[in-house]
């Protein structure tokens, strides 16, 4: 469990760091690198490689006990690939957005999130009930971060540096509310 803990505490500060980075580098009226942003941002990579291992390999080292009590790991990641697959042609054909890493940021924690849930309802640590609150709460964020991903690129300046915090400030809310959750 303190790997899981401590890795999706790597998560909060990854976003902690991205955010800060986008903050500073993207602040009105115009873009500018700096050698702190390029630091925070070597921090958030770092940070989220460290708590994306953490978290997997935390989540990994179950019982089969446990794993057979929730959705196998397996169809949580087929159906990441899956949707992020989907999205990719949908908000390339249709919304004719630009390809970033932030689709496959956004559904790569939405699985990795979701995960994370299924777990703690294996442990026992979350209800049926509370297990599907939180999925519906992360598949919420995910879908206002989708929005905003495909929206940013036709926003004014101002309006595409606020939208592009939107999804950052969400998932790290929601990545604390379960931490302190799952600490309890």
């Amino acid at each position: 469990m303190g790997k899981v803990l401590l890795g999706n505490w790597l998560l909060v500060i990854c976003s902690i760091c991205y955010l800060t980075w986008w903050l500073i580098t993207f602040k009105p009226p115009a873009p500018k690198g700096s050698m702190v942003g390029t630091l925070i941002l070597i921090g958030a990579f770092a940070s989220g490689l460290s708590g994306l291992f953490f978290t997997a390999t935390g989540m990994a080292s179950s019982s089969e006990e446990a794993i057979q009590k929730g959705i196998p790991g397996i169809w949580i990641i087929a159906s990441g690939i899956f949707l992020y697959a989907i999205l990719l042609l949908l908000t390339r054909t249709i919304f004719h957005r630009q390809v970033t890493s932030e689709l496959f940021i956004i559904v790569g924690w939405s699985v990795l999130e979701a995960a994370l849930c299924n777990y703690m309802y294996t442990l026992g640590r979350f209800s049926a009930k509370e297990a599907i609150i939180c999925a519906a709460v992360i598949l919420l964020v995910s879908i206002i971060s989708l929005i905003c991903y495909i929206l940013y690129y036709d926003l004014p300046y101002v309006k595409g540096y606020i939208d592009g915090c939107i999804p950052l400030v969400l998932c790290m809310i929601v990545m604390i509310i379960l931490n302190l959750r799952i600490m309890r």
